[in-house]
């Protein structure tokens, strides 16, 4: 699209880094992602399923996982971001072309059907599915250079 906006698809990790802050390693840079998209300089997308696989890692990581700060959280994320359910038309593509994961797959297939132009991940191994087609892969750090560099 001719001057749309940039479009990126944020992993799973990168939600739990907004949420955990601080004392993740890409913590800072995921902040910042989330308040460029806040912002309007950027488009982002998020998975109901990455939401989902966020409340249960956290819930697992502490016995004090505030259920209802979370869906605060969340529902506050809505304002600005985009939450979107993966499809099976997704789910097909990464069964039929995938390298086995099918939890990254799926979110590659359904950031690739969006038409996203980056997917900001933490997770080396999903790194690794760049194709040279599709969206670029980016650490969150690696992702905030380049919007300081624009």
């Amino acid at each position: 699209m001719v001057g749309s906006k940039f479009r990126a698809f944020l992993d799973t990790n990168v939600l739990i880094d907004v949420l955990c802050t601080p004392g993740r390693p890409s913590a800072e840079a995921s902040v910042t992602i989330f308040q460029a998209i806040r912002s309007g300089f950027l488009e982002g997308f998020i998975t109901t399923q990455s939401i989902i696989d966020a409340a249960y890692i956290l819930s697992r990581l502490s016995g004090r996982f505030d259920r209802e700060a979370f869906g605060r959280c969340i529902l506050a994320m809505s304002d600005y971001l985009n939450i979107n359910a993966i499809h099976i038309f997704d789910i097909r593509d990464a069964i039929l072309h995938g390298s086995g994961d099918l939890e990254d797959d799926s979110q590659f297939a359904h950031a690739d059907a969006l038409g996203c132009d980056a997917i900001i991940t933490s997770d080396k191994s999903f790194r690794r599915r760049e194709t040279g087609s599709g969206p670029q892969f980016f650490t969150p750090e690696s992702f905030v250079t380049r919007l300081r560099g624009r």
